[in-house]
């Protein structure tokens, strides 16, 4: 956290009025089983009766009775039905993307029957007390609507992943946290909640997502840190499946189900085969401290936790912990050395440097130009805002190098031109963000930097090809 720190100094000094818009978002910012997880001899508790909603199929927008200007996307598990409780879990995306998310993972709610809700309205920019809103909001029509067991897990991903950190203090029906390459502090929780964390090894914030997991170390928090071979998304669902584990286990520590010696021994043995694959003394104590955080009160693990400190009193840990650690140093100086550069140098001495980067093909380089991007992305988004034009267009010409894929970069350019009157080549930059993935016609239609196209004959034919 000490890198997002001094880069905060820097803003205050450099641009204190795009301070809070880019805080926001650059900070620490897609089958059914035979056996039943739950004992099918086992007693069913009894739920009160519940609305009826088509199951095994992603239910885009359902409007919340509790306050009808939020919908949320829903799946219900294909076996679902009123005469039991279920597991559920309330996802938030970054941009708004509950249909998004629900759908990447319906199979495994199908594998577990688990009830997924994803967020239609929690999106990157709004305030602390509108996502606690949101969040409040959705755990109730979760508690009231569906046949859910009274603990609720939330997980999110990026700008999400703060949201269900955050939100977690609202209830104490929150009992565990799932969160995806980003995170913020969390306080006021019960001591029950549980943090389950997903770290890409090329996600920009794999540094301060590490930090985060550490500052549990001397608490007696239930944690764990699953590091993964992706970049700042989504985990997906081969990776992720293990997130519907932790909550499996979760509630059979607390009773919520009985304990399944079957699902743990199956469990384990996975994890036991991926130690036996590996020879990084890292990746084998991260294996060993995964199966003490999951399996601890269910099983005996003293075998793991005793192999675990083996490992880390060993001199090949030892060197590779201080390689990694020099590393993630390194990366922390250069963020800062970026942050300044945005202000300080052209476009040719970043040419250079982002060519230097994308020619290494290591983690650290593949993190720091996710780096970049998003720091560009949240500069020239405030300096849009703020009509810091001309800081505006040098960050997106950095942003078109690092990240030319993406298509923020031409979304916000059209912002630009359409502020400097520039009407042809808001268009044009319209039109490559279209190009580059943008399917989302509301954004257009809502941003106010570009009502004054709205009217253009070819704003209409471009928002048309968009709904085909």
């Amino acid at each position: 956290m000490e890198g997002a720190l001094d880069y905060f100094s820097f803003m205050k000094k450099k641009l204190p009025g795009l301070l809070t818009a880019c805080l926001l978002l650059i900070a620490c910012g897609n089958r059914a089983v035979k056996e039943n997880p739950v004992d099918e001899a086992a007693p069913v508790p009894a739920v009160s009766a519940k609305e009826i909603f088509e199951t095994g199929k992603v239910i885009p927008a359902i409007t919340c009775q509790s306050n009808p200007a939020l919908t949320f996307a829903l799946y219900l598990p294909t076996e679902y039905d009123t005469a039991r409780k279920f597991p559920a879990i309330i996802f938030f995306d970054p941009h708004a993307g509950g249909n998004y998310v629900v759908k990447k993972y319906q199979h495994l709610a199908d594998e577990f029957h688990f009830i997924l809700v994803g967020s239609n309205d929690s999106k990157n920019g709004l305030t602390l007390a509108e996502t606690n809103t949101i969040a409040g909001s959705l755990i109730s029509e979760v508690q009231h609507r569906f046949s859910a067991f009274d603990h609720i897990s939330l997980a999110g991903f990026s700008g999400g992943a703060k949201v269900a950190l955050s939100s977690a203090s609202i209830s104490r029906s929150v009992r565990d946290v799932i969160y995806c390459g980003a995170a913020t502090p969390a306080t006021a929780l019960p001591s029950t909640t549980s943090f389950l964390g997903f770290a890409g090894v090329d996600d920009m914030n794999y540094s301060d997502l590490v930090a985060f997991d550490q500052s549990w170390n001397a608490t007696d928090r239930n944690h764990y840190l699953i590091e993964w071979n992706g970049k700042h998304e989504w985990p997906d669902s081969t990776v992720f499946r293990d997130a519907f584990r932790w909550i499996e286990f979760n509630m059979m520590r607390d009773k919520t189900i009985p304990v399944s010696a079957s699902v743990i021994d199956e469990w384990k043995t996975s994890v036991e085969k991926k130690f036996a694959k590996t020879s990084d003394p890292l990746q084998q104590a991260m294996l060993q401290q995964q199966v003490v955080s999951f399996l601890n009160g269910l099983t005996d693990v003293s075998v793991n936790r005793n192999h675990y400190q083996q490992i880390v009193s060993s001199s090949a840990f030892q060197k590779a912990q201080q390689q990694k650690e020099s590393i993630l140093q390194s990366e922390t100086s250069k963020k800062q050395e970026y942050i300044t550069a945005l202000q300080s140098k052209d476009l040719n001495w970043w040419a250079h440097e982002i060519d230097l980067l994308k020619s290494k093909h290591d983690p650290s380089s593949q993190r720091l130009l996710g780096f970049i991007s998003l720091a560009c992305y949240s500069v020239s988004t405030a300096s849009v805002s703020q009509n810091h034009l001309a800081l505006a267009e040098q960050t997106l010409a950095v942003y078109k190098l690092a990240d030319p894929e993406n298509a923020d970069q031409p979304f916000i350019s059209a912002c630009l031109y359409a502020r400097q009157g520039k009407n042809d080549e808001a268009i044009e930059s319209l039109g490559e963000a279209v190009k580059l993935g943008l399917n989302d016609v509301s954004k257009i239609q809502r941003e106010p930097d570009l009502q004054s196209l709205q009217a253009d004959p070819r704003m209409q034919v471009l928002l048309e090809k968009m709904k085909q």
